[in-house]
């Protein structure tokens, strides 16, 4: 609706549209004004019948909210309108009937839509009034290109300070004429970082790669703006929030540790997490580890890290397991990697725990080849890979690319098989072969996602999960069923070993923070830094700084600046172990900065579909077609519709064919008495 000519936007023309109804109508009539764009959303919160009101309100409208929710609104407008008092009711929808705004509703909800009119008990007429004919608007619109951004694609790891990162932008031509030479140009915070020239062919689409390299942390906005004067300048750029990071502590626990090279159960992944320092290198490395023993892991060592990965530790006491869940369910993360040390009984009973625990499942079985076996003894049972599909997880979408690295070249020669089953279930396969009724059970609980909240994020071609996710809290814990270590595969030798665990690590630091890029209507959230203090005090014990930074906390506000310029106030709550800002009113797309109770800023971008960027209006047999499938009444023009509704309300009137009728009675009358005087004389 903000596509623009000589006479303005279309917006602005349906504005005055509804200004031009809601003067017309009589004393003492309710008005309820419906937006669309993004979701529902009413411009009172009841009723009102201040004409003059609704008028002024309207004539301060600005677009700007995204394609139109044509389902949500209809069904909204007819929950309003039979709540209302009056007995004459009416739907008026005022649009230019796109067809990506139309064609879903039609064949998903347009027969909802008509029952559920038709169950109203007071009948409730339905108009259509485009705001521009789409004949001649479709006719200038094919000689006037519409160029707009789509989407862009940015790493899903942690992004660090100095680290040069791809920016992919799709940019899709909507017209049919070449463009040969098209400007596109990357900001970053505002200021022009890259530029691109493409061409695009008639309806054509092309992606523009940018590199990306930023010097400081915090939070930052990249903006690829397509340089071209079009009919919707609306759609010429899309915008994105990232974090970026200087330092993601790492805390490994080594559950086998050993003084000779590579020899202790996190070398290898120690190496992988930290490959600049360990190659003495001048570049640096956005983790930094350090590794501890099991006997050394307690509520002080694990309160400053991002992430604990526990490599084979056998058991943990009760403390340690206490510090630990206290640690996840306040936001941290965990890994947890097999070996040859677990207590099995201890992981099932403490660790799993039916579920209630922090473990995604219980180690069951082990398969593969035992090192342990030689000579005749030796079973053969074959290998594992890891199954090379395509990968949904944030962590593992590298991988779909071959420039990421092979995971299936990698042999896995021994893990565990695992289970979210109960207690007794799981207990037949512990120290045996999985029964028939134990992988039944396995499979089915596999898929009932929503009954067991455990993601298998990667598979071995056996059949068996490598990886599993599984939120605890505010954290997140995931469990890998083989070893870390050499000793019972070769992904650690592999080239592949550093980009997967890179990406397990910094995916999970990453993903317990609320999105920074959010649809058009979903809340905009933030963590406050002070969360880090309160965390902390509690980890470590100090009960009483815990509660008091807590209660400081909850004092503060933080300042949201909107895409339009107005700043608003948002307090900050505590849910859970969380303190939090969040803004509601995100339903204008764009950028919204938040500045927090420190200071520092947080950026947050509500996107929009971009489906109405295809300029085609609905030409006058599809607008016809969609009234008859609606059972509603299309008016060409407001004055047909003010015509329509006087003849609805007063009827039509006669009175000049009574007049007529009076006057040639008149006539008739007098030429009856000429005639008769006549004959009489």
């Amino acid at each position: 609706m903000e596509v623009a000519d000589p006479a303005g936007t279309r917006f602005d023309a349906a504005v005055e549209t509804a200004c031009g109804l809601v003067e017309a109508s009589p004393a003492g009539s309710e008005f309820v004004v419906l937006l669309t764009g993004g979701q529902p959303t009413p411009l009172f919160e009841q009723p009102i019948s201040d004409s003059r009101t609704v008028v002024r309100r309207l004539r301060q409208l600005q677009a700007g909210f995204g394609a139109s929710a044509v389902s949500d609104s209809l069904d909204r407008a007819i929950s309003v309108v039979a709540g209302m008092s009056h007995a004459r009711r009416e739907i008026v929808i005022l649009s230019d009937f796109q067809p990506a705004d139309w064609q879903t509703f039609r064949d998903e909800s347009g027969a909802a839509v008509r029952e559920r009119l038709q169950q109203q008990s007071i009948p409730v007429e339905l108009s259509l009034l485009p705001i521009v004919s789409g004949k001649n608007a479709n006719a200038a619109l094919v000689q006037t290109p519409n160029l707009v951004v789509e989407r862009l694609e940015l790493p899903p790891h942690a992004i660090a300070v100095g680290q040069e990162i791809a920016v992919r932008a799709q940019v899709r031509n909507y017209g049919g004429e070449e463009l040969a030479s098209v400007r596109v140009v990357l900001n970053l915070d505002g200021e022009e970082l890259s530029v691109v020239q493409t061409s695009l062919q008639p309806d054509g689409v092309t992606q523009v790669l940018f590199p990306c390299t930023v010097q400081t942390p915090g939070s930052h906005v990249l903006n690829v703006e397509v340089v071209h004067a079009d009919a919707l300048a609306a759609d010429n750029h899309c915008s994105a929030a990232i974090l970026v990071q200087d330092d993601l502590p790492v805390l490994l626990v080594d559950g086998d540790p050993s003084t000779g090279p590579l020899q202790s159960e996190t070398d290898y992944l120690s190496v992988a997490l930290t490959p600049f320092t360990f190659g003495r290198l001048q570049l640096s490395d956005l983790i930094t580890t350090r590794t501890i023993t099991t006997d050394a892991l307690s509520a002080d060592s694990i309160a400053d890290s991002r992430v604990i990965v526990l490599a084979n530790v056998a058991r943990l006491s009760d403390d340690q397991l206490a510090a630990l869940t206290e640690y996840v369910e306040g936001g941290g993360t965990l890994l947890v990697t097999a070996g040859n040390r677990l207590d099995l009984n201890w992981y099932r009973d403490q660790f799993f725990a039916a579920g209630n625990g922090l473990l995604p499942a219980a180690f069951q079985s082990l398969r593969g080849l035992d090192p342990a076996a030689s000579g005749d003894s030796n079973e053969e049972v074959p290998t594992a890979r890891i199954v090379a599909q395509r990968f949904e997880h944030p962590s593992l979408i590298l991988f779909n690319d071959p420039s990421g690295g092979d995971l299936s070249a990698a042999e896995i020669r021994r893990w565990y098989q695992v289970s979210w089953d109960t207690p007794a279930e799981s207990s037949e396969a512990v120290d045996g072969e999985e029964s028939d009724n134990v992988s039944q059970d396995r499979e089915s609980k596999e898929e009932s996602a929503t009954v067991a909240p455990v993601t298998v994020i990667a598979r071995l071609d056996s059949g068996d999960p490598l990886i599993l996710e599984r939120r605890v809290g505010d954290g997140v814990v995931l469990q890998m069923a083989t070893a870390c270590d050499a000793e019972w595969s070769d992904l650690p030798q592999r080239p592949v070993f550093v980009p997967l665990m890179q990406q397990l690590i910094t995916g999970m630091a990453t993903g317990v923070q609320p999105p920074r890029n959010i649809a058009a209507g979903e809340p905009a959230v933030v963590v406050v830094p002070e969360l880090q203090v309160s965390a902390s005090a509690a980890a470590t014990g100090e009960a009483a700084a815990a509660t008091e930074a807590v209660e400081t906390s909850l004092n503060l506000t933080s300042t949201v600046l909107t895409p339009t310029g107005a700043r608003e106030a948002v307090p900050v709550v505590q849910e859970g172990r969380l303190l939090l800002s969040r803004y509601q009113q995100t339903l204008r797309p764009g950028v919204y900065t938040m500045t927090l109770p420190d200071g520092s800023s947080a950026h947050v971008v509500s996107e929009t579909s971009v489906s109405e960027s295809a300029l085609r209006l609905m030409d006058e047999p599809e607008c016809e077609q969609l009234a008859d499938e609606l059972q509603a009444t299309l008016v060409s023009s407001e004055q047909e519709w003010l015509a329509r509704d006087q003849l609805r309300r007063y009827g039509r009137e006669i009175w000049q064919y009574l007049l007529i009728g009076l006057l040639g009675l008149l006539l008739l009358e007098m030429i009856l008495q000429q005639r008769f005087a006549g004959v009489r004389g």
